[in-house]
């Protein structure tokens, strides 16, 4: 086990060692795209950067393809991503994101989660129909690490096997026992200070309304779009206050459970 932030990885702008920069802070890790509905969740991860960045805490966006594809936004932006300046140059183009971004990589998709492009159902493609890669040495690790979450809640006793809890109004806050494997883009991983996998959010935690240009097109044709199958703004709220909640407790220098120092 390895801390995250010693994976070589180039910036969006091809800077090498990109990760080394936020050693000593938290941070969220999130595999961000273009063409993809919960990419409305730039804007609360820039929420999220506004309220925390700094020397304490960071965004780190890391875009890939291995989900969604064209059709999903519209505009200059309907064509999905090439690299990662596509994913940095959208975020702030459309949400006017200050976060980084790291060059575009393959991530750890689920087998059972079906692209969401013309490509539906064939798994050895990405977004844009082009032949998946095998996944990067920092999605290995991340699902190592969370595979050594699991491990540790159930021999500690916090977690039973097979175990669904209830804790939270938000079904998607309750599964807390995955991201070995990605169920789709905008899976959220905060690490801390010392580069160890904390806690994983589901994809959908965090979807705040509909993604921008599908929500200005709508306006403009006089339409109102809703947030989506089963969301609200109770359950956003309750998760945005989970999200905040333990993003301020590895800022204040709360260890992974994994972490070797801890």
């Amino acid at each position: 086990m390895k801390s995250l932030y010693s994976i070589p990885l180039m910036s969006a702008e091809e800077v090498p060692d990109f990760l080394a920069q936020f050693k000593g802070k938290a941070s969220m890790i999130v595999n961000t795209t273009v063409g993809c509905g919960n990419a409305n969740q730039m804007e609360v991860l820039q929420m999220l950067q506004d309220k925390y960045g700094g020397e304490d805490f960071q965004i780190i966006a890391i875009p890939t393809n291995d989900y969604c594809g064209p059709g999903i936004t519209y505009g200059k932006w309907s064509q999905g991503i090439t690299c990662g300046a596509d994913s940095a140059n959208y975020g702030k183009d459309v949400y006017g994101t200050t976060f980084q971004f790291s060059e575009m990589i393959a991530s750890n998709p689920n087998k059972m989660v079906n692209d969401l492009s013309e490509h539906k159902g064939n798994l050895d493609v990405n977004g844009l129909g082009q032949a998946k890669q095998p996944p990067h040495e920092l999605y290995e690790e991340i699902r190592d690490q969370m595979g050594r979450i699991q491990k540790k809640e159930i021999d500690l006793g916090i977690l039973k096997q097979g175990e669904y809890k209830q804790d939270y109004y938000s079904w998607w806050l309750n599964l807390d026992t995955g991201g070995k494997e990605q169920d789709g883009k905008f899976e959220k991983y905060l690490i801390d200070r010392d580069g160890y996998v904390a806690r994983w959010f589901q994809c959908t935690v965090l979807n705040y309304d509909t993604e921008k240009t599908v929500k200005d097109l709508a306006a403009k044709e006089g339409l109102r779009v809703n947030l989506g199958p089963g969301r609200s703004m109770k359950i956003f709220h309750e998760e945005y206050d989970a999200v905040c909640k333990e993003s301020e407790e590895l800022i204040a220098g709360k260890k992974s459970i994994i972490n070797p120092n801890a």
